[in-house]
């Protein structure tokens, strides 16, 4: 079943997504409910967790940090950051929490470059949460392209390419 969501919508239900699979790698597996065979209290405290962390560590980063790996990472796409409208454009205040980018691009240029932007952000260190999501520190990252825009009247051949981040705050 396909179910036609808008743009903005699907971002901010990635998003939503993406902070719950965040937040189940917070809980703790000795409570009730937990999925599988509980292990003695003993065993647990003497075995190291093979597991990795739910979420990076590391030190904070700074919006102008976010800023600067994303311009960096749509160079490497083969995107030029300048040609796209961004949230800390001239005249325009930076808001600390939030960087975004979006450019009209061909369909074709945007379905290329998608991909490489991927590889591009898992290189500067950022780790994928799901398709086109990604999390570093407290920073929660969203790509994605979309043929029909309710904010953009798009030819036919032409696409909407966004890159939306998020600081969610030290947890």
């Amino acid at each position: 079943m396909h179910i036609r969501v808008r743009p903005q919508s699907a971002a901010v239900i990635a998003l939503a997504a993406s902070a719950a699979l965040a937040l189940a790698g917070c809980s703790s597996s000795g409570g009730s409910g937990a999925a599988g065979p509980q292990q003695p209290a003993a065993s647990q405290s003497a075995k190291p967790s093979a597991k990795p962390s739910a979420k990076p560590t590391g030190a904070p980063l700074g919006r102008d940090t976010v800023d600067e790996e994303v311009k960096s990472s749509l160079r490497a796409a083969g995107l030029d950051p300048e040609k796209g409208k961004g949230s800390g454009d001239a005249n325009t205040t930076k808001n600390a929490s939030v960087v975004d980018w979006t450019a009209v691009t061909t369909t074709q240029q945007a379905e290329w470059a998608l991909p490489r932007l991927g590889e591009q952000l898992k290189h500067l260190g950022w780790r994928e949460t799901a398709p086109q999501s990604y999390e570093k520190t407290d920073w929660v990252l969203l790509i994605g392209s979309t043929k029909q825009s309710t904010t953009v009247n798009l030819k036919s051949n032409e696409s909407l390419l966004t890159v939306n981040v998020t600081y969610l705050g030290a947890g």
